[in-house]
Parts: C-alpha cells; structure tokens; sequence
C-alpha cells in the first residue's frame, strides 16, 4: 500500500486555494492552517506528524513567519516563492498565474516546478505530485523569477490597458481584441523567433514616432519607449 504524505498547507491566498484543489483532484490527504481562521488548531500540534509543510504565503512574510513559529526549524519545509532562497528551507516554484480560477486537473499536472540545483527530486519533496521540475542554481532565481514577472505580469497590464481603452474611448467590448491575443499567443507558441510583427520588425520609425506622440500624457508612453530601446539594444 503506497504510504500517504502527512501534508500541512499554510496560508489562505490564490496559491493555498490552488494547491488544496490540486490535491483534491489527485486525492492526496493534507490539512491546512491559517491564522486567519480564528477557529484553526494548534499549529505546533498540526506540525507535528506533519512532512512535508508547504509555506504557501507572501514572499516577504515567510522569513519571518518561520521566526515567528520556531518550532517549525527543522522540519521538512517548502516554500512556493520564485525568487527566495532560504536555509533551511526548500524551494518548488510553480510556473503558473495564480488568478482566482481553478484550475482542472490536466490544467494543474502540466505546471512545471522549478527546484533548487541541490535540492531533492520533486518525487521526494512533494510526494505525488507528477509535474515536470527542472533546476536552477541559487545565484540565478532572482533572475529567473524577474523573467516570470516579464513574460506573465507586465503582459497583464498591457492587455488590461487593450481591454480598458477598447471599452472606454472605442465603445468596442474587450471581446473585440480576444481574437488578436489568441492570434498573438499561437504565433509564440508556433514559432517564438518568428512571432513579432509590426513597425520594430519592419523599421517602420515614422509609424513609431506617430504612436509616441499619441501616447502623449499616457503613463504607457514610457513603457512603449522602453520596449523600442529594448529592441534596438537586442537588434543594433
């Protein structure tokens, strides 16, 4: 009979939803705790027969959350977070977007973790977990999690703008652009080196001076800018 990891999941965020989904679908046993439950056990008690715990928290209250629970020193702690390496602690950084919808099960198994270089297999560390995991030694993660914020949160901000301007100054419904972003999206995923279009790839500088100009008083002029020196520096 295959033995079933005592797992103790901390926190109450996007991240802790997620994980307590996942492990509902593969049906792995766990509890959970979270200071916000006025009604929640001891923690010292639940961490006791617990291994692994999952810190599924803020990056910057883990540090002092362990200091703050001294008897968790010790025990077989993981934490989430892109960019921190703690001693003590190990890391499993799910590549994912944690909104606020669940995922289903295929969704979830196809998230890779990234672990670090001398840390367990994924296998040991999260027991029944079958995800892909690669590794990354320490002096790289900031860099690493930098290219996650990158690629998955600044792109938010510029489909969000997309949408908000569509809607409020176009009277165009977001669902207008929907075709352009999937259109955008298989393009990357086809053929990545091939993906970009438009006046950086055609040296069009007489359409990107207009599009500045136009962006004249709007906080993405910068951001506009910022990707067109980008460009040049990467294509002189």
């Amino acid at each position: 009979m295959r033995q079933v990891p005592a797992y103790l999941l901390l926190g109450s965020g996007r991240v802790a939803r997620h994980f307590q989904r996942y492990f509902d679908l593969l049906q792995i046993p766990y509890k959970t705790w979270s200071r916000r439950d006025p009604q929640a056990p001891s923690l010292e008690a639940l961490s006791e027969t617990a291994s692994p715990i999952l810190l599924l928290l803020s990056d910057p209250a883990i540090a002092g959350f362990i200091e703050e629970y001294p008897f968790l020193q010790g025990k077989k702690l993981v934490h989430f977070s892109g960019s921190l390496s703690l001693p003590g602690v190990y890391a499993a950084h799910p590549l994912m977007s944690a909104a606020a919808g669940l995922l289903d099960l295929a969704g979830y198994q196809k998230i890779p973790f990234f672990l670090a270089k001398d840390s367990p297999d994924l296998a040991e560390l999260l027991p029944g977990l079958p995800n892909p995991s690669y590794r990354l030694p320490p002096q790289e993660r900031a860099y690493y999690h930098a290219l996650c914020v990158l690629s998955g949160n600044f792109t938010v901000l510029l489909w969000q703008k997309i949408f908000q301007e569509f809607e409020a100054r176009f009277q165009v419904p977001k669902e207008g652009a929907y075709p352009y972003l999937q259109q955008v999206l298989g393009n990357l995923m086809e053929n990545p080196q091939q993906a970009l279009t438009g006046p950086l790839v055609r040296k069009d500088h007489s359409a990107i001076a207009a599009h500045l100009a136009a962006l004249e008083n709007d906080p993405f002029q910068g951001v506009y800018q910022a990707f067109v020196d980008a460009y040049r520096r990467l294509t002189p």
